[in-house]
């Protein structure tokens, strides 16, 4: 891993395609534990796909990372390429700022006879 893949970067996963059932296709990621299938009428078994996602979970003790992407896929840290670190936005100020310069009063209420 030649950077260290933090909560919120974006990654690339790579599958190579397996086994074929009508329009669906089975996908084999490398050091992913759990089978993933998705429709696409074109794929031939042996074509690799690269796939994008944001990583939400990164556990350090052993080196894995949860990415989304066609789901939650989990695999090693290693095997995931980096593609964008995540920048917070610079323009930062506090939503109640924003809010009140731009927010109207509110309505008079008006009472019920009863």
């Amino acid at each position: 891993m030649a950077r260290e893949i933090n909560i919120g970067d974006r990654v690339a996963i790579f599958a190579t395609v397996g086994k074929r059932i009508e329009d669906r296709v089975t996908l084999h990621i490398l050091t992913a534990n759990n089978p993933y299938s998705i429709v696409d009428p074109k794929a031939k078994p042996g074509d690799r796909m690269r796939f994008e996602g944001d990583v939400v979970f990164v556990d350090e003790d052993l080196g894995r990372v949860t990415v989304q992407v066609l789901g939650r896929v989990t695999v090693e840290a290693s095997t995931a390429e980096l593609v964008s670190k995540f920048r917070r936005p610079k323009d930062t100020k506090p939503l109640r700022r924003q809010v009140s310069k731009t927010a109207t009063p509110p309505p008079p209420r008006r009472h019920r006879r009863g």
